[in-house]
């Protein structure tokens, strides 16, 4: 399989988890937070987050920076991921359509 084919399945993989979906939603609405915030909002432990947020960094969907001992993520590629996800939007809309 060719690169770009495998890390667009491993993208579809990724955002197939609803955890993980959930916190890319979140990190596109509410803009860079912590594990600890997104935690909160998930009703998820920091462990699983920041588990799931190191698989996001491999793909390249986030990036963080830490300050003053607090680590802060956001959607790196905030246009295309958007994208992404209105297209994601479009075709469940569409297949539910079929029914």
């Amino acid at each position: 399989m060719e690169e770009s084919k495998y890390r667009e399945s491993r993208l579809c993989r990724l955002l197939g988890s609803p955890v993980v979906y959930r916190i890319v939603v979140l990190l596109m609405q509410q803009g860079p937070l912590t594990p600890a915030r997104l935690a909160k909002m998930t009703g998820r432990s920091v462990q699983t987050i920041s588990g799931h947020l190191a698989k996001l960094r491999t793909a390249d969907v986030v990036r963080y920076e830490t300050e003053g001992g607090r680590t802060r993520y956001w959607v790196k590629p905030i246009k295309e991921i958007r994208d992404v996800l209105w297209s994601l939007k479009r075709a469940v809309g569409a297949l539910s359509k079929l029914s």
